[in-house]
């Protein structure tokens, strides 16, 4: 499935005849983007109401897997659930029956293909991906007017949406600054559009939307998620970074602050003194390359196929090649080879870097890549490379 268009370049799959260049300056974070496709099976390929139906029937379905959601009449969470939180099947079948829609929130993390496509999508993004799958009935609406507080892809399956679009109470809301029903009211109608099978549509967050299934076709459509790393959360972890090495940073607040008669001038010119120290001590390369690090050990590693590999001795003509989409860091000293991945950092011994370097390039290499040490070290490398996701056989 690696050689899918979606797995290549998946934001350009998405993004339809935008360039990256364009969607970014005149769009992405600012406002929507409705991207009609003629190919109404230019995802098909991602899901399928056939592949929803195998999940709900065959798989299991721990208490966080499914989700329902219905306008009018609301619909309790203990309507399609046992007393002890488990999946009633039944019941989930029952209700879409009479207009409920389906929701698998994070079906990544059970179904390969989404996996991959996630994967893809990060790379490019570096940021965290989720799908979420909404199953919608004919005729029906799921939600009421909203706005979600991180950017979405809406990826129609099948059937087809009404989508309705207002105004923008909260620029870019913060992460956990979710909607809240009475807080904020729609506004005018600012946009409309049908997205049909094969159409993909972005949305910012804190745009306030609806949508509503036209015709008596099912709509499927994976809401794809961004989850985000914000500049505010660079600059937190920076403070954090500078007060581990500056005490007065780590000093109370004046006794007695709180009180009505406290004199505040005294308080503000010492944080005045602590903003212009902070300018001055924050190291931005410091904290920028622990984010980098920390987003690649979070990602979820690719196993598949390893089994076979794991016992097997290896041979001069065994030809590997790194996954695709892997994301990973190589550091080094005299002592050792630390690579920075998805799942956390593999350590190996200090004169295997050039082979690990090989290994990572993206070419295809074999256990001769490790001309500095034994083959029973390589051996050992390669095998525990194929462990953790990083490496593959193709031969």
């Amino acid at each position: 499935m690696r050689h899918e268009r979606w797995y290549e370049n998946p934001l350009s799959c998405l993004i339809g005849g935008i360039s990256p260049e364009d969607f970014f300056s005149d769009y992405h974070e600012q406002r929507a983007l409705h991207c009609e496709n003629t190919e109404i099976n230019h995802f098909c390929g991602l899901l399928s109401i056939d592949r929803i139906d195998e999940i709900i029937a065959t798989t299991e379905l721990p208490p966080t897997s499914v989700q329902m959601a219905r306008k009018k009449p609301p619909l309790d969470r203990s309507f399609y659930t046992f007393k002890n939180g488990n999946i009633d099947r039944g019941a989930v079948i029952n209700h879409y029956q009479n207009g409920a829609t389906i929701i698998l929130p994070q079906l990544q993390l059970a179904d390969e293909k989404l996996a991959q496509f996630c994967r893809s999508l990060e790379k490019q993004l570096s940021c965290k991906i989720q799908t979420n799958i909404y199953l919608t009935p004919g005729s029906a609406q799921g939600f009421s007017t909203h706005y979600d507080d991180h950017d979405v892809f809406i990826i129609q399956i099948s059937g087809k949406k009404k989508w309705r679009l207002y105004q923008k109470p909260i620029d870019n809301p913060y992460s956990g600054e979710k909607f809240k029903a009475g807080n904020y009211e729609p506004g005018a109608l600012e946009h409309d559009f049908i997205l049909k099978a094969g159409d993909c549509a972005y949305i910012p967050r804190g745009l306030m939307h609806d949508a509503i299934n036209i015709g008596e076709e099912p709509s499927l459509h994976i809401t794809v998620g961004l989850l985000v790393k914000k500049w505010a959360d660079l600059m937190l972890e920076a403070m954090s970074e500078v007060a581990l090495r500056n005490p007065k940073f780590r000093r109370s607040l004046p006794a007695g602050f709180a009180r009505d008669d406290f004199n505040v001038s005294d308080a503000k010119e010492y944080f005045t003194v602590l903003v212009n120290e902070f300018s001055e001590d924050t190291n931005f390369e410091e904290v920028f390359e622990y984010f980098k690090e920390n987003f690649l050990r979070l990602r979820v590693p690719d196993y598949r196929n390893q089994l076979n590999l794991a016992l097997s001795s290896l041979d001069q003509s065994d030809s590997f090649i790194r996954r695709a989409n892997l994301q990973a860091l190589v550091r080094s000293d005299e002592n050792e080879v630390i690579v920075v991945a998805g799942g956390g950092d593999l350590h190996f011994i200090g004169n295997s870097l050039k082979g690990i370097k090989i290994a990572l390039s993206g070419e295809k290499f074999s256990i001769g890549a490790f001309s500095d040490i034994s083959k029973k070290e390589a051996e050992s490398i390669i095998h525990k490379l194929s462990a953790f996701g990083l490496i593959e056989k193709i031969n």
